[in-house]
C-alpha cells in the first residue's frame, strides 16, 4: 500500500510528524524567558518550547500560556487578589525555564496517529513532542498533521468516508 493510500488508524506518527513543523523549538533548563519567547516567534505554528538536557532528552515544555501569563503580571493586566497573588509570587520572579516548565506527554515515531490522538483529547493539546527510544526529542507533532491526514474521514459520501 502506497503510503498516501494509509488509512488513518494504519498510519505511524513517523509517517507524518514533520510535515509541518521541521525543527521543534528547544530550550534548556538553564534558559532565560527570553530564549523561549525567541523559540516560539521562531516556530510561530506551534504553541510550545520543549525543555531538553544537554543531550536533547525531554524534560518538559514551556506553552504561550505560561508565557502570556508571565506578561499579564509584567504588565499589570493580572490582578493579585486571593489565589493570583500566589501565583504572581510563584511565576512573577522566575527567569530560569527549568522553573516554568510542565511535565508533557510524548509520542515516538513508531506510534500510532490513534494514540496521539487520543493523547490530544484527553490532555486538550494540540501538538505532542516526537522522541526516540532514549527519550531526546526528534520533532514535533503538531494537530495541522494530523488534519492533513485526517481530512479523508470527512470526504463526500462514496469517496473514503469513516475509518474503521
Amino acid at each position: 500500500m502506497a503510503e498516501t493510500e494509509k488509512r488513518f488508524s494504519d498510519t505511524l506518527v513517523g509517517d507524518v510528524f514533520d510535515l509541518i513543523v521541521k525543527r521543534p523549538a528547544t530550550v534548556t533548563a538553564g534558559s532565560s524567558v527570553n530564549d523561549v519567547i525567541d523559540g516560539m516567534l521562531g516556530n510561530p505554528v506551534s504553541r510550545k518550547v520543549y525543555v531538553v538536557d544537554d543531550e536533547r532528552r525531554l524534560l518538559g515544555m514551556v506553552n504561550t500560556d505560561t508565557v502570556l501569563r508571565l506578561i499579564g503580571y509584567r504588565t499589570g493586566i493580572r490582578e493579585l487578589g486571593g489565589m493570583s497573588f500566589y501565583r504572581f509570587l510563584r511565576d512573577m520572579f522566575k527567569e530560569e525555564v527549568g522553573s516554568l516548565m510542565s511535565p508533557t506527554r510524548s509520542v515516538t515515531k513508531e506510534d500510532g496517529l490513534k494514540k496521539a490522538l487520543d493523547i490530544m483529547i484527553k490532555d486538550h493539546v494540540n501538538d505532542l513532542p516526537v522522541v526516540d527510544e532514549e527519550g531526546r526529542i526528534i520533532g514535533e507533532l503538531i494537530s495541522l498533521e494530523l488534519f492533513l491526514k485526517g481530512r479523508q474521514l470527512f470526504a463526500a459520501p462514496g469517496k473514503q468516508g469513516r475509518d474503521p
